[in-house]
């Protein structure tokens, strides 16, 4: 309906729009635990863009960085939309590794280099330019639009549960949309329904009270590396079953529209091996690669530190050894339970020099892929984007999608605004200038579809 004045009106406008990203990610609001000159700029920026566009605006402190909220649209709107994203960015610690400074954005032909350009900086940004389209092209925005932008998503969102139980009236809605992650190969578009949990660990194993001698105490003083290594074998099988009983719990079936959707969706087995350097490990025990990646839970054990690892050799029994883990739930696991089982089975199997710490947990979240408001979610999509969305059951990393769902009780859907190669997290980040604008007018149709009001 407006698909020629919303393409008019950002071409028109396209240079402003580049040089606000821009400026958005010359801020270096890293995620830290402490409050930093870079969080509260981003604060000041993201207020200024919504006031700009008409939005009423309020940022919350917590006791980690600040949350920011904010509405437009008429009071009596038959439906809101309730716009999630976050301001603070991964650490840039590797700048070696960079051909650009991380936190000077550069343009290069479609692609703009810099950290947070697509993780979120670009995507969050997107949806607020929408709001200048929308009023501009239709007079005014036909539904009620709320935002909620948070500083802590990179450090597993510690304060955002919180807000959400404490102001959910404000965050009242009918439907959550937004965009993190990447697409598919090919700039093509995805609606992601849902995204696994996850839980990290710290493993702590202890042995003697100092370092030992291999000659004087080897055979009868105990070595944790060890010990580790065979919690961590009996834990989880090599194809990727985690064997702690009770960890299962609240792992759900698929449903028949869920495998249809994992079976529809294409595997380019060439890029994913070039990208890995070796085959998956799903072919080698016969398992659906997609399944595996979105709709099970994994066992990773990131890091692993303990004893002597130098030039030549060392004969020594260290005396602690330390295992970073993470593990993805899906359904209804509980990050607190499975703790819980893990601590009962390192007891059951007599490992007494290890201790296990939880540093983060947030639980998995789904969305059903036939519910009502979906179609007209991807038709929007496709709108914008000029092609049809994939439809994916989850997303295999974590967001805090469960306050939506499960807190507010709303569906929530997921459209990535980055490419598939973004390199969030990692050297390089960039994301694509077409990308941007498309994701533009995406949302501009989306704050125009529902103006009828609920269906």
């Amino acid at each position: 309906m407006f698909a020629q004045q919303f393409d008019t009106f950002i071409a028109t406008h396209r240079e402003t729009f580049l040089e606000d990203l821009c400026n958005f990610i010359r801020i270096p609001s890293i995620s830290l635990v402490d409050k930093s000159d870079g969080m509260r700029e981003a604060v000041l920026f993201l207020q200024e863009h919504m006031q700009a566009a008409g939005c009423t605006t309020c940022v919350y402190d917590t006791e980690g960085n600040p949350i920011i909220f904010a509405e437009i649209g008429p009071e009596d709107a038959a439906f809101t939309l309730l716009i999630y994203g976050h301001y603070d960015v991964f650490p840039a610690d590797d700048r070696q590794q960079w051909i650009t400074d991380p936190f000077e954005p550069v343009i290069l032909d479609d692609r703009i280099y810099g950290r947070g350009a697509g993780d979120n900086k670009g995507q969050i940004l997107a949806h607020l330019q929408a709001l200048k389209v929308v009023q501009q092209v239709c007079g005014a925005l036909p539904i009620k639009v709320k935002f909620l932008i948070e500083g802590e998503e990179e450090t597993g969102s510690t304060h955002l549960p919180a807000f959400v139980r404490e102001h959910q009236d404000e965050l009242r809605a009918d439907l959550c949309c937004y965009s993190d992650g990447p697409m598919f190969p090919g700039d093509q578009p995805i609606l992601v329904f849902g995204v696994r949990g996850v839980v990290c660990m710290e493993f702590v194993a202890r042995g003697a009270r100092r370092v030992l001698h291999s000659g004087n105490f080897g055979g009868v003083a105990p070595n944790p590396v060890l010990d580790l290594c065979r919690l961590f074998s009996m834990m989880v099988s090599p194809d990727g079953q985690i064997l702690v009983p009770g960890v299962e719990q609240g792992v759900p079936d698929l449903t028949d529209i869920e495998r249809e959707a994992l079976a529809a969706l294409p595997l380019d087995r060439e890029y994913v091996q070039k990208e890995m350097g070796l085959a998956p490990v799903t072919e080698r025990y016969h398992q659906s690669f997609y399944e595996q990646l979105l709709c099970r839970p994994s066992f990773n054990l990131a890091g692993f530190s303990g004893g002597f690892t130098g030039n030549g050799i060392k004969t020594i029994i260290p005396n602690e050894a330390i295992g970073k883990v993470d593990i993805r739930l899906v359904g209804d696991q509980d990050p607190d339970a499975i703790v819980a089982c893990i601590r009962n089975f390192i007891e059951q199997h007599g490992f007494e020099g290890i201790e296990v710490r939880k540093l983060v947990g947030q639980p998995a979240s789904k969305t059903p892929l036939d519910h009502p408001y979906a179609a007209i979610v991807r038709d929007c999509v496709a709108q914008g984007f000029e092609r049809a969305p994939l439809i994916v059951p989850g997303l295999g990393a974590t967001t805090p999608d469960y306050v939506f769902t499960k807190l507010l009780k709303i569906p929530s859907i997921v459209i990535p605004y980055a490419p598939h190669d973004e390199n969030n997290h990692a050297p390089n980040e960039s994301t694509k200038v077409s990308i941007y604008l498309k994701g533009i007018k995406t949302t501009a149709f989306l704050l125009t579809a529902f103006r009828e009001g609920v269906l």
